[in-house]
């Protein structure tokens, strides 16, 4: 008996379109909006901000990386997803 399957393993460490389930929805640090993620961009408040379309990667263990661009810049960040109400970033936390 030959077993024949097309099915592709799912790969943690290629880079996905969109944004993380677990991030969609608008987010905050020290009361005022820093970031918005829905399903396929990003939004970044504050100075320099804008909307782009996002790209993450799963790094393991609720550690996720995001990129997008703004401006014409290209950035690249680390979030840790704590809870369901609480993102931790570079040197800031999230909540909702």
């Amino acid at each position: 008996m030959v077993l024949v399957s097309s099915a592709q393993p799912a790969n943690a460490a290629a880079w996905h379109k969109g944004s993380p389930k677990a991030f969609i929805g608008t987010w905050k640090t020290d009361g005022y909006h820093a970031y918005k993620f829905t399903n396929t961009k990003i939004t970044v408040y504050g100075k320099g901000g804008g909307t782009s379309k996002a790209m993450y990667k799963y790094l393991g263990h609720k550690k996720y990386t995001v990129k997008y661009k703004v401006q014409g810049y290209h950035y690249k960040e680390t979030f840790t997803y704590v809870n369901s109400h609480k993102l931790k970033g570079h040197g800031f936390n999230l909540t909702r």
